[in-house]
């Protein structure tokens, strides 16, 4: 039983979905570093949903994480991600004590990544509208800081 959720983490991943253990579903799937099952968890959930919980069920860590991790493999499932990323930039507190030192390096490394995504002739006029979202949350973080 045991190996088979190793060989499979999606199944572990749904049990705690099941029981609502948000946090240790997506605690669990960072610690993967493998960006496809974050996507997957992503698809799983209502991520607006539990984002707009009072208190968010997930950390402040883990969103920097989520924000973080969703860019690294942008190109795939791009409108998805950058819908994601957009509720998860808006729930993240850059003043909160536990993430502060953090805020400004990641969000200026998504920020090159989505410009280069946005420079990029691929890109269709839904993604940029939605890069261009993306880009105003951001600037907003980078500005209060």
């Amino acid at each position: 039983m045991h190996s088979e959720a190793q060989l499979d983490p999606t199944k572990e991943l749904s049990r705690m979905i099941a029981e609502k253990k948000y946090d240790e579903a997506f605690t669990s799937a960072l610690h993967r570093s493998d960006v496809s099952i974050v996507s997957w968890l992503c698809s799983q959930v209502d991520l607006q949903g539990i984002l707009s919980m009072k208190p968010c069920s997930l950390s402040q860590g883990l969103l920097l994480a989520l924000f973080q991790q969703l860019a690294c493999d942008i190109n795939k499932e791009t409108s998805r991600k950058l819908a994601w990323m957009t509720d998860v930039a808006v729930a993240i507190i850059p003043s909160d004590p536990t993430i502060a030192v953090h805020v400004v390096p990641i969000f200026r490394q998504v920020s090159q990544i989505v410009d280069h995504l946005q420079s990029m002739s691929t890109t269709s006029a839904s993604e940029s509208a939605s890069i261009r979202v993306l880009k105003f949350v951001i600037n907003s973080v980078l500005s209060g800081k």
